[in-house]
């Protein structure tokens, strides 16, 4: 487990390394300069309790934002330490991930996952649907943070996330998912406004 948790977290550590040093050049050795977003990476992952997670998601996922500078984003979270839920009110996880529109954040906060729901079941006219669709387990899930600026200046963004997700599949003793969000950033500057997501994800553990 913790072997995939390290593997993620490199990758997304590479991702974010291949764009922030595009175009740098530098006559260091080694041939270039870790950036400052990547140290800030590092930290906020190395700060976290997430390598020691007893369960954990990782999820990819795409944005359209219509209301700021650069409509269309993506990024990588990775929930962890969600216990199982016993009932209807949710479990709160932590939550961790490299954001980009227009510029790379650090995405922190917590994240509810609500008790698995199966809504299609009771809707009446959709009687013709045969079982496999009609018992589709959906998860609400909500999600509240904080976005920090990988590097340069400025302060926190407000986060705020609403969505679902539908399980399918298992893999290595998880499930994938597949899901939307709607949320907002605020206090962003130009990235600030409401955001659309669309994630496939991987969790193991809950």
């Amino acid at each position: 487990m913790n072997k995939l948790l390290q593997l993620a977290a490199y990758a997304v550590i590479a991702t974010t390394f291949a764009l922030s040093a595009k175009g740098q050049t530098t006559n260091s050795f080694p041939p270039f300069d870790i950036p400052t977003s990547i140290q800030n990476l590092y930290l906020a992952i190395e700060n976290s309790p997430i390598a020691q997670a007893t369960n954990w998601a990782v999820a990819p996922y795409v944005t359209y934002s219509p209301s700021t500078a650069n409509k269309v984003g993506g990024g990588v979270l990775a929930v962890y330490n969600v216990p199982q839920l016993t009932g209807n009110l949710g479990a709160i996880g932590a939550a961790l991930g490299a954001d980009w529109l227009g510029g790379w954040s650090i995405v922190s906060g917590n994240l509810t996952i609500q008790t698995d729901v199966h809504p299609l079941e009771t809707v009446s006219w959709l009687a013709f649907l045969p079982p496999t669709v009609r018992n589709v387990t959906m998860t609400p899930i909500v999600l509240a943070g904080i976005g920090q600026p990988m590097s340069g200046g400025g302060g926190a963004a407000t986060i705020w996330d609403v969505g679902d997700q539908i399980k399918f599949g298992h893999f290595l003793g998880g499930r994938f998912g597949v899901g939307a969000t709607w949320g907002e950033w605020s206090n962003a500057g130009k990235q600030s406004g409401h955001r659309f997501h669309g994630f496939l994800d991987y969790q193991w553990g809950f």
